[in-house]
């Protein structure tokens, strides 16, 4: 489905010989009669054999004579009819827009995670194509394992795609248009890129004496996960919230006041653990919700925190917080924080704070959509509706952005950059 833009073609003219240009003019003879040319029937006859011979030598040299398809309209539409004397109508059909007036701002590939008909696919999205092209990766659904997410690394040169049943969860690990038909890892908890280091990825797979989360390289050429190492072991199963130079954030299965976060140092020595569930990190914060205990003993509602990254300490210039959800991701120069709040009815407000902005940028978003968080360079706050339409929000300059993968898709993840 990859489309190409509006190229032109180079057309060719016939310049005329002009009048005054006599050289090619046979001379007359004194008869008032122009010679007549000697007959050379040799000549069509050479002429022939050359050309076969052309043509032979093309097609064994070259294969197969190509001819290009014709050039794309310029125009942005295209007129099946016009209004005849017959009374008949114009028919106009407008070609969608390209992914950069889509997105205004975007100057790097959209790569696109999906799967149409039980099968996975790379969607990649040009900024001057109109549709996405389709990569098969050859990978398929079954009755017992369905594909969950997928996610990327720091570069976006490699991807990890989480197909799960009912037991366990395998990872294909790769590039976004090489997977590979084997899963690389099996019995997979959960995982986790680097946040910074480009390919490294780690894991959590249960052990004897508890669960062990291990960390490897993926080999860019062969696309095999090498120099294994266990990090540290724990004694329940957890996910990786964040993986960075400071260490790892995990998280408990627990729900409510029995969710547990605990961040650890590299070498698996716990650093802090508070009570609640962190939903994102940077290295240098994250945020976490803590449920607190409702009027008739059940779950009440949630108390955001932003807190120190290394010492679990609330952030003493945000103070603590209290919308629907919290995101933190970062920009070139700082931390940035999204604090998405609903209303009984109507649209999100999305507040997004850092930097060296002196005020909030407030942007209103449909409720329907989910958010996933910010992208990796902090430009846009992403969201999703169902499964094929994505909105960035440019909240810097308070625009919203709606983009919608071709029909039948359903979106597992993605990179822009």
């Amino acid at each position: 489905m990859e489309a190409r833009d509006d190229g032109h073609g180079d057309g060719r003219r016939v310049r005329p010989v002009p009048l005054d240009d006599v050289s090619g003019v046979p001379a007359i003879d004194e008869s008032g009669t122009a010679p007549r040319p000697r007959k050379r029937p040799w000549i069509p006859l050479l002429l022939a054999v050359a050309g076969i011979a052309v043509v032979v030598t093309s097609v064994s040299v070259f294969g197969a004579l190509q001819f290009d398809d014709p050039e794309p309209p310029a125009d942005d539409e295209f007129a099946a009819d016009t209004t005849g004397e017959d009374g008949s109508t114009t028919t106009a059909t407008t070609l969608p827009p390209r992914l950069d007036e889509l997105l205004p701002q975007v100057t790097d590939r959209l790569t696109l995670i999906a799967v149409r008909d039980g099968t996975l696919h790379a969607l990649l999205w040009d900024p001057s194509f109109r549709e996405p092209r389709a990569v098969d990766l050859h990978l398929e659904e079954t009755p017992a394992a369905s594909f969950t997410g997928a996610w990327f690394d720091r570069s976006g040169r490699q991807v990890a795609v989480e197909r799960c049943g009912p037991l366990r969860c395998d990872l294909f690990v790769g590039s976004p248009t090489d997977l590979g038909t084997e899963p690389d890892l099996t019995d997979v908890i959960s995982f986790a890129w680097h946040a910074s280091e480009i390919g490294r990825i780690a894991w959590v797979t249960s052990a004897r004496d508890g669960y062990t989360i291990l960390a490897g390289d993926v080999n860019p050429l062969s696309g095999r996960i090498e120099d294994v190492t266990p990090a540290f072991t724990v004694a329940e199963p957890v996910r990786i919230v964040q993986w960075d130079g400071t260490g790892f954030i995990v998280q408990n299965t627990g729900k409510g006041s029995a969710a547990r976060a605990t961040a650890y140092d590299p070498a698996g020595v716990p650093l802090w653990e508070r009570t609640g569930t962190v939903t994102t990190a940077t290295d240098r914060i994250a945020a976490v919700a803590t449920v607190l205990d409702g009027d008739d003993g059940g779950e009440g509602r949630a108390v955001w925190s932003l807190v120190d990254r290394s010492t679990g300490a609330e952030v003493d210039e945000a103070g603590t917080i209290e919308p629907t959800s919290v995101f933190v991701g970062s920009s070139e120069s700082a931390d940035l924080v999204a604090q998405l709040s609903a209303r009984a009815s109507g649209p999100y407000s999305l507040r997004v704070s850092g930097g060296s902005m002196s005020a909030q940028r407030i942007v209103t978003v449909q409720q329907r959509y989910a958010p996933i968080g910010f992208t990796d360079d902090g430009t846009y706050f992403m969201l999703v509706d169902g499964e094929r339409n994505l909105v960035f929000v440019d909240w810097n300059r308070t625009a919203s952005h709606e983009v919608v993968a071709p029909d039948g898709y359903r979106i597992l993840g993605l990179d822009l950059g």
